[in-house]
């Protein structure tokens, strides 16, 4: 593998003293839907922090001077003549355009940034993680997606800060008050907790009080999925690692080097079930000989199945992202119809943030559930049989189908001359 093609698709990049921006597949949809929330958010997300602070700076500035939020919050409440009103032509139609490329552009980075991706992993054989300089010393290290959440959940930004990401905390410290400060938010939530609820309505601004769901929902979603690419990030890293250190040609393999011809080794993780024994016979079927296929059962830790990922854990199957979404959302919904109804846009949005958020939970649930890959809460099933098949180079990718084919969780390849795969 030549340096300058493993530079030109590097996946992982430092800085000082903020964190790495990291490559990492995403559905192309998700950038889209932050974009559609608000603008600049999606390009944040799949590490086009410039353009997405750029982006959100014109939706703060152009959203208010055309009054968009104020628009939308009268339209859904059925006054549409105040919207037609309210509404100023000479920032509405620009808005719109930058609006509507705003999503498309995000979309069109995330597809290229996914091709990047396959293109890094499979040139990239060694990936550094540290990078040290007179400011700070920046480690890829695996962190709690839990604690970055709660964090963020309890005052935006902090979950970027643990996270490292120092100027996504500035930016979204700043947003943050900027965006409570003209709505009253904190006003409101006063004279609800007090049971005020016709005084919270009247102090709070609709058109900065509606950014407040797409912000929180946003930020929340960011700090998540970004502890859970950090997690993987960290996990292909130490993959490279163990692979060019500790897979030396001396080693002794328990099935031995055969003399003459090309040797190399296929190894399977599997959970006990029939289709171990099926993978077996089948490879005796093809010509497999006993004497070249080595099974080892695993006594594994019985621990029960954890709902998110952890610091220790991450399988990518995020119960977080529709449930921002859907929360984000009610939570939208709430805030405007919270107006008109007797408790108030705060409590509304609450509920809306709960019921969505719960929703979303569910509903992501109940789609795990049937990938046969994976148990009841999404979590990949535990290794309990490790097999290694001694194989010629002829017939090795005819043994990973099989393996494939009779549910293996894993599998790899191991060359003694070269290495791992």
């Amino acid at each position: 593998m030549s340096q300058q093609l493993t530079k030109r698709y590097s996946h992982l990049m430092h800085s000082i003293p903020s964190n790495s921006s990291i490559e990492y597949p995403l559905n192309p949809w998700i950038p889209l839907w932050w974009s559609a929330a608000f603008p600049g958010y999606g390009h944040c997300m799949i590490n086009y922090p410039l353009i997405g602070y750029s982006l959100i700076i014109f939706e703060f500035t152009v959203n208010n001077l055309a009054k968009v939020n104020k628009a939308i919050y009268l339209s859904m409440l059925g006054d549409f003549q105040t919207a037609i009103d309210v509404i100023d032509l000479r920032f509405f139609y620009l808005y719109i355009g930058v609006y509507v490329f705003t999503m498309f552009d995000s979309y069109r980075r995330c597809v290229d940034m996914n091709n990047n991706y396959v293109l890094s992993f499979r040139t990239t054989t060694l990936t550094k993680t540290t990078k040290a300089s007179s400011f700070s010393i920046n480690t890829l290290n695996k962190v709690s997606p839990i604690t970055a959440t709660y964090w963020e959940m309890i005052m935006p930004g902090l979950g970027s800060l643990y996270l490292n990401h120092l100027i996504s905390f500035f930016f979204s410290i700043v947003s943050w008050v900027i965006t409570i400060g003209f709505s009253r938010f904190y006003v409101g939530v006063y004279y609800t907790c007090i049971g005020n609820f016709e005084k919270a309505k009247t102090i709070l601004d609709p058109q900065w009080y509606l950014f407040i769901p797409s912000i929180y929902g946003g930020y929340v979603y960011f700090a998540y999925s970004q502890a859970v690419i950090t997690n993987f990030q960290f996990k292909i890293a130490q993959s490279q690692f163990l692979r060019s250190e500790y897979q030396s040609t001396a080693f002794d393999i328990p099935l031995p080097v055969r003399a003459g011809g090309k040797t190399m080794y296929i190894v399977a993780s599997f959970e006990h079930s029939t289709a171990i024994e099926l993978a077996l016979t089948e490879l005796e079927q093809i010509g497999v000989e006993k004497s070249d296929m080595f099974a080892l059962p695993l006594r594994v830790r019985n621990e029960k199945k954890k709902l998110f990922d952890n610091a220790h854990y991450s399988d990518g199957v995020s119960f977080v992202d529709l449930a921002t979404i859907l929360g984000s959302i009610c939570m939208l919904l709430g805030g405007i119809y919270g107006f008109v109804l007797k408790q108030g846009p705060i409590l509304w949005a609450l509920y809306g943030l709960v019921g969505g958020g719960v929703l979303g939970f569910l509903v992501k649930w109940v789609v795990i559930k049937k990938l046969p890959s994976l148990d009841l809460f999404g979590r990949t099933r535990a290794t309990e049989v490790v097999m290694m098949i001694r194989c010629g180079s002829t017939n090795d990718n005819q043994i990973k189908e099989i393996l494939w084919n009779n549910k293996a969780l894993g599998l790899t390849e191991y060359d003694p001359n070269k290495g791992g795969d």
